[in-house]
Parts: C-alpha cells; sequence; structure tokens
C-alpha cells in the first residue's frame, strides 16, 4: 500500500517541526510506499533536506521506498546541488511515482524463512 504526502508550504525554520513529524508519522504507518509531495514547494532550508535524507535511509532499513514528486525548478536545482538523485527517486508526476512503487514491490521478492 501507498501513501501520499502532499506539503504545500515552504519548508522553513517556522514549519520544519510540523513538516518532520508528517514524514515520521508516514514513514512509521503501515505502508510499503512513501510518496513526498514537494510540488507546491519553491524553498526548503537544509534542515528540511536533512529530515528528507534521513527518511528515506530509515525508509531502506525498514524495507520500504520513499520517493519525492517535484517540478518547480528551484527545488530541482537545490536536489542537483546536493545530490539528493543519487539516493532517492524524484519524479515530476504522481502517477509516475505510483507506477514505480507498483513495479519496484511487484518485483522485490522477498525470502520468508
Amino acid at each position: 500500500m501507498f501513501q501520499t504526502l502532499v506539503w504545500n508550504d515552504n519548508i522553513s525554520l517556522s514549519n520544519i517541526d510540523r513538516f518532520e513529524k508528517s514524514i515520521k508519522r508516514l514513514l512509521y504507518a503501515n505502508l510499503n510506499g512513501l510518496i513526498l509531495n514537494l510540488e507546491n514547494v519553491s524553498y526548503m532550508n537544509e534542515c528540511a533536506l536533512g529530515i528528507i535524507a534521513d527518511s528515506i535511509k530509515e525508509a531502506k532499513e525498514m524495507n520500504k521506498e520513499l520517493v519525492i514528486i517535484n517540478n518547480t525548478t528551484t527545488i530541482r536545482t537545490i536536489f542537483e546541488i546536493v545530490r539528493f538523485y543519487s539516493i532517492v527517486q524524484v519524479f515530476s508526476y504522481e502517477r509516475d511515482a505510483l507506477h514505480y512503487l507498483e513495479d519496484y514491490f511487484s518485483s522485490t521478492t522477498r525470502k520468508v524463512v
């Protein structure tokens, strides 16, 4: 099962705690695929980048997959500078993210012992 967190505000010190709690709530839900929708975000601070990076790592440790939707030039540039594309899949549209997650989990073979 997949779920999307749609974040509609720029991410700064004024809302960073709410952002982190929202991602963690999604991360600890009974889901396999997590979509972080940043389509309406044009600015995020370094704390937000750290929270996202930590969440990506934590998701992988939990055998989950976190992907991002982003189609804004500013955030795309930030992701390129910090090389986020090397640790997370980023899509321009939700349908592409959902298709990726469906393929990812249908092709993932889990060994049951």
